[in-house]
């Protein structure tokens, strides 16, 4: 089994493209399966007809990132693309995208039907899900494939992203693009897999609970206008239109697990404030729920895509793993807060990986599995997979 990636930042679609596959080649022959993280102005039309052409037995699945890629060359500010490669001759892969007036919940279910059919292993379940969807809906998206598959399959993803949220993100495999839709990728590989899904903030100890609830906008925590409670535990208030960079270290967190008597958190992340008070989330909070004040710093979001990549390092096995490569989802309000520290990050996480390739976008909500088990959607966190030799 091989991994490998390649980048380019030409500006031209076409170029760009040509280059990067240009660079694989040279790496890689035959890929099974074939990963393309690129940024928003690129002709998603050009770069698939290009990766189809180049890769015509190879299942393809894409999707945009905010202001830059990761890869094991280092951090990538601004425009480019990324390639991440894998050759597993005993092992299978399939990709899927469903765009539909049906419910997220729906897509979700046949996108992951179509992905194992793909794979050529129906009726198996997969050993490791990718998924890449468009924003908004990415609880009823991972309850659609828990439902499918009845047993749990780890989960790594990241929700497709743009520049300035400005909904310009997209997603397309070999047959098909969207700007809405869901996206999968199974794995059938020949190798060990481990996962690592952490947050790198700690709680305050402030919590309230969710009184009043619509959709992803907590309207009332404690029964008062959310905002109030928020403002209060900040210390300051915030314009609507600022909210979502200057929370960026202070999230809301919900307890998704213990470990050893200790909570693990999955977040939060405030995009605005509403008309009549409420704060609207990039994640759904269910009415009741209890929500913590977290707290970061900018050297813990430095740090800690590495620490999540030892972590999946010592996950799953008593000897000392040696990573083939991996794939890497670190959420984009976190880049924006560091991107002046990204080249410190790189280094981390190449370190962490012992040098082997991966590549890492910057979504806009990550789905990951955590320690207990349970797979989630949070927010300003960090999802890793890794693929081991033997």
């Amino acid at each position: 089994m091989d991994i490998a990636t390649s980048f380019s930042a030409f500006h031209s679609s076409d170029q760009a493209i040509s280059d990067a596959i240009r660079k694989l080649d040279m790496k890689i022959a035959n890929p099974k399966l074939v990963l393309v993280y690129l940024s928003e102005h690129y002709d998603e039309n050009i770069v698939r007809a290009r990766i189809t052409d180049a890769y015509p037995e190879s299942q393809v699945l894409a999707c945009t990132s905010c202001q830059g890629i990761m890869t094991d060359a280092g951090y990538k500010r601004g425009e480019g693309i990324a390639l991440w490669a894998l050759c597993d001759y005993n092992g299978a892969y399939g990709s899927a995208i469903v765009s539909s007036n049906q419910t997220p919940y729906d897509m979700a279910r046949q996108a992951v039907l179509q992905a194992i059919e793909n794979s050529g292993r129906p009726g198996e379940l997969p050993a490791l899900i990718l998924l890449h969807a468009t924003p908004g809906a990415e609880e009823e998206v991972l309850k659609g494939i828990e439902d499918e598959l009845t047993v749990p399959v780890p989960i790594i993803g990241g929700s497709a992203a743009d520049d300035y949220v400005k909904g310009n993100w997209k997603l397309f495999n070999q047959h098909q693009t969207t700007q809405n839709g869901v996206g999968i990728c199974v794995f059938y590989p020949s190798c060990e897999v481990s996962f690592s899904f952490h947050s790198g903030y700690a709680s305050t100890g402030k919590y309230a609970f969710a009184t009043k609830v619509e959709g992803r906008e907590v309207v009332e925590l404690n029964g008062r206008p959310a905002s109030e409670i928020y403002f209060n535990w900040l210390g300051k208030s915030l314009a609507s239109s600022e909210i979502m960079r200057k929370s960026s270290l202070n999230p809301l967190g919900r307890v998704a697990g213990q470990v050893h008597d200790l909570p693990y958190f999955k977040l939060s992340h405030p995009c605005k404030v509403t008309d009549r008070g409420g704060i609207e989330l990039f994640a759904t909070v269910e009415q009741g729920e209890k929500l913590y004040f977290m707290e970061g710093t900018e050297e813990r979001l430095v740090s800690r895509a590495g620490r999540v990549i030892e972590s999946a390092n010592e996950i799953g096995s008593s000897k000392e793993m040696d990573p083939i490569g991996g794939i890497a989802i670190y959420c984009a309000g976190c880049m924006l807060q560091v991107q002046e520290k990204m080249n410190d990050v790189a280094k981390y996480i190449n370190k962490a990986m012992h040098e082997a390739p991966f590549v890492c976008a910057f979504t806009f909500g990550e789905q990951g599995q955590f320690t207990g088990g349970e797979n989630a959607h949070g927010n300003l966190m960090i999802s890793a997979v890794l693929f081991h030799r033997d």
